[in-house]
C-alpha cells in the first residue's frame, strides 16, 4: 500500500486534546504520512479570562512537541491593540476572523453585516505580522470584504462547494473564482452537513465517495492548483465512512485514481498545494 504525503490545514486536536496528548497524537500522524497540520485553537466557547493562559500553554507545547502550524479560529476576544498585541505574540501562521456568528470584527455565515472598521484594522495587522489570514467561517459580504483587502492568496483553510450543496457555511462559484485569480488555496473539508450524501432507499450514507465528488466539482473548474484538504479532524462529529483518520487516506487516492485522477494530481491535493502556497506568502514576505 502506498504512503501518502499529507498536508491537512485544519484540525482541531489543539482544542480537544489534553496537551499531554499532542506528542503521541503527532506520533500517530506521521507514521500515517501527515507532514504538516495546521492545529486550530477555537476560542469561540472558551471564557475571554482563560484564553490567554490556555492558548499560551497549548501554542508552546504545540512548538515543543510537534513541528504543526497554529491556527486561531475566531478572534472575538481580540477587542483592542492590547488584546491584538497579545495574539501576535503567539506568532500564529494563520486566524480567522470569527466563527459562525457575528463578532466585533465581522460576521459569520450565520450573520449579517460585514467587516468592522476595527476588522479592517486587524487584518491589516495581522498582514503586517505576515499572519495568513483564513476566510473560513465569513458570511458572503465578509468575505469579498476580506478578500479585496489581502489580494493576492486568499486562503480558506476548511470549506465546502455551494454548487454542490446549497449551505451557507459553504463557498459559492463566485468566492471560489476570487480565491483562484488571486492564486490562494481552498482546503476542502470533511463535513457531513455541508457535502452531498448519496441516499439509497431509506438509507443516507457519507463517505469516501462523497469527498470524491466535491474534489470533482472543483477540479474539473478550476483544474488543481490551488486545492487541498482542510479536513476538520477533531471539529466534526460524522467523519465520512472509510476515511475517519490520516491511516485511511489510501482509501480517498484510490477512489480518486478510479476517477481519472493522477498520482501527481493526488499528490498536489494532499499536500503539495499547501506547500506551494506557504513558498508563495513567504516569497511575499521577503
Amino acid at each position: 500500500m502506498k504512503e501518502f504525503l499529507i498536508c491537512d490545514t485544519h484540525n482541531d486536536f489543539l482544542t480537544e486534546l489534553a496537551p499531554s496528548e499532542f506528542a503521541t497524537y503527532a506520533k500517530r500522524c506521521k507514521r500515517s504520512g501527515v507532514e504538516s497540520i495546521c492545529a486550530s485553537y477555537w476560542s469561540t466557547q472558551r471564557r475571554a479570562k482563560h484564553i490567554e493562559a490556555e492558548l499560551a500553554e497549548r501554542a508552546g507545547i504545540l512548538r515543543e512537541k510537534t513541528n504543526f502550524l497554529l491556527h486561531i479560529e475566531d478572534l472575538w476576544w481580540v477587542e483592542n491593540e492590547e488584546g491584538l498585541k497579545n495574539l501576535l505574540r503567539h506568532k500564529p501562521f494563520s486566524c480567522s476572523l470569527t466563527w459562525n456568528d457575528k463578532n466585533a470584527l465581522a460576521s459569520g455565515s450565520a450573520a449579517v453585516g460585514g467587516l468592522s472598521e476595527w476588522g479592517k484594522a486587524c487584518v491589516k495587522a495581522l498582514m503586517d505580522a505576515g499572519v495568513v489570514v483564513d476566510v473560513a467561517h465569513l458570511n458572503r459580504q465578509s468575505f469579498f470584504e476580506v478578500a479585496k483587502l489581502v489580494g493576492k492568496n486568499v486562503y480558506c483553510s476548511h470549506a465546502g462547494f455551494y454548487g454542490v450543496r446549497r449551505h451557507k457555511r459553504n463557498l459559492t462559484d463566485k468566492q471560489i473564482d476570487m480565491i483562484v485569480k488571486s492564486n490562494g488555496f481552498v482546503g476542502l473539508f470533511f463535513f457531513d452537513k455541508c457535502l452531498k450524501k448519496r441516499t439509497k432507499g431509506d438509507e443516507t450514507t457519507f463517505g469516501v465517495a462523497d469527498i470524491v465528488e466535491s474534489l470533482c466539482y472543483f477540479t474539473s473548474r478550476w483544474g488543481f492548483d490551488n486545492i487541498g484538504i482542510g479536513t476538520d479532524f477533531f471539529g466534526i462529529e460524522n467523519p465520512p465512512e472509510r476515511l475517519a483518520d490520516y491511516a485511511d487516506f489510501h482509501n480517498l487516492a484510490d477512489a480518486l485514481f478510479l476517477r481519472g485522477f493522477s498520482l501527481q494530481q493526488v499528490n498536489k491535493i494532499f499536500c503539495e498545494n499547501f506547500w506551494a502556497f506557504v513558498k508563495r506568502i513567504n516569497l511575499e514576505k521577503a
